[in-house]
């Protein structure tokens, strides 16, 4: 689902229509903190634009309260440790809106490190939000929307993080994205805590990626709460050592607006959590519930090759997931109304937790752990789903298991790199 975004400067057709601070009145002061004001402009983008280039490391750029109206992308491109920070009094008093975009696709692009963005809202941009390649960056009490509400034409990701390391993302909102509100793809560190994700196609999505704390996020009216995926053909070949803990996750069963023939275009409606392919999961401590198709629907990739044709044509990635432990859960409510190709098992009902029963050969017990105390439980055998040979079974023997627990990541401060 993720795409490498070509970057480069943004081309600026027409000189700022001031300079950093004196786009503020005499009488108005450098708010605290801020290295350089600004406040909305005859022409907004190059203003915004000048600002960031013109930046040096460390400095924090301060967006007055507004709205800027921005007719093309914006690039951070120059120095490491710049600070984009709103500085009204609530976030929705600072808006980046892109609904005049001409030139470019995405909303901001950044490719310096130790990037911070923060107390702003972006909107209306026709591709993604913001996208950042670089380490050690902090999204922060964001607010990322279209005002079309959850339509095909909305961008595919609001807060995207892409081929990084160290990257947070906390106490922000997320709407509207045609396909995940929080991507997090091959990434190396990652923390995504106490967010609103709702009205999404996937709210929460890690992907190709390594060392992931998702926590005490509220995710609700998506298609799909949160994902955690492996697919071919990327840079990091695996989804590995992700700990989902503490989120609230329901009524994800909002119709799926993605673009058809895209990867997310195939997530039935109604899923609680959906992992693919993920090694040394852990998913425990949330709060599940009121999610039609399933709670949980655990998966190899192969399970892609069988429903939707989509081959894994990458001989470096692994296609299985091992090593799961699904443990402590509040699940209620969940697979009222199955979905999908879980129609084809011809129950009214479906347990908590689905897993495809999809093993290695010679592999051995793939540890798909559900103790000390199982929840409702269904092997599909997605092998042989919707066949005469297909035998699904809520046999919990050889699940009752437990693993070691994976570290919380509330900081890099120990983090190993």
């Amino acid at each position: 689902m993720g795409r490498r975004v070509a970057l480069g400067l943004v081309v600026i057709s027409s000189l700022a229509a001031c300079g950093l601070i004196a786009c503020d009145s005499a009488s108005e002061s450098l708010p605290e903190g801020c290295t350089a004001a600004l406040k909305p402009s005859a022409d907004d983008a190059g203003t915004l634009q000048e600002a960031f280039i013109a930046a040096s490391s460390g400095d924090v750029v301060c967006l007055r309260a507004g709205t800027y109206q921005l007719d093309r992308e914006l690039s951070v491109a120059n120095h490491q440790n710049i600070t984009i920070r709103g500085v009204g009094a609530t976030r929705d008093d600072v808006v980046l809106d892109f609904a005049g975009q001409t030139i470019g696709d995405d909303g901001v692009t950044v490719t310096a490190d130790g990037f911070t963005i923060r107390d702003l809202t972006i909107k209306n941009t026709p591709g993604n939000g913001i996208v950042v390649h670089a380490d050690t960056s902090l999204f922060q009490n964001l607010k990322v929307t279209w005002d079309a509400g959850s339509v095909t034409d909305n961008g595919a990701y609001a807060v995207y993080p892409n081929d990084c390391s160290r990257t947070i993302v906390e106490d922000s909102e997320i709407v509207g994205a045609a396909d995940a509100g929080i991507y997090v793809g091959s990434c190396e560190y990652a923390i995504v805590r106490r967010n609103t994700v709702h009205a999404n196609v996937a709210g929460i999505e890690i992907e190709n990626s390594r060392h992931a704390d998702v926590y005490e996020n509220t995710v609700y009216d998506n298609t799909a709460g949160i994902l955690v995926f492996v697919l071919p053909n990327l840079r990091i070949k695996e989804v590995r050592e992700v700990l989902i803990r503490d989120n609230t996750i329901y009524e994800n069963n909002r119709d799926n607006f993605a673009e058809k023939g895209s990867i997310v275009s195939f997530v039935p409606k109604g899923l609680g959590m959906l992992t693919m392919g993920a090694k040394q999961l852990e998913i425990r401590d949330n709060e599940i519930r009121d999610n039609v198709n399933s709670g949980m629907l655990v998966v190899s990739f192969g399970i892609m090759e069988t429903l939707a044709g989509i081959e894994n044509t990458d001989a470096d990635m692994d296609p299985y997931t091992e090593n799961v432990w699904i443990t402590g859960n509040t699940f209620s409510g969940n697979g009222t109304a199955p979905a999908g190709a879980l129609i084809v098992l011809g129950e009214e009902t479906l347990p908590d937790v689905l897993w495809d029963g999809d093993v290695r050969d010679g592999g051995g017990d793939p540890m798909i752990c559900l103790g000390p105390t199982a929840p409702s439980f269904l092997d599909f055998d997605g092998e042989h789903l919707g066949t005469p040979d297909g035998e699904p079974s809520t046999d919990t023997t050889g699940h009752l298991c437990t693993l070691t627990p994976l570290p919380e990541l509330t900081s890099f401060d120990t983090a190993a790199q």
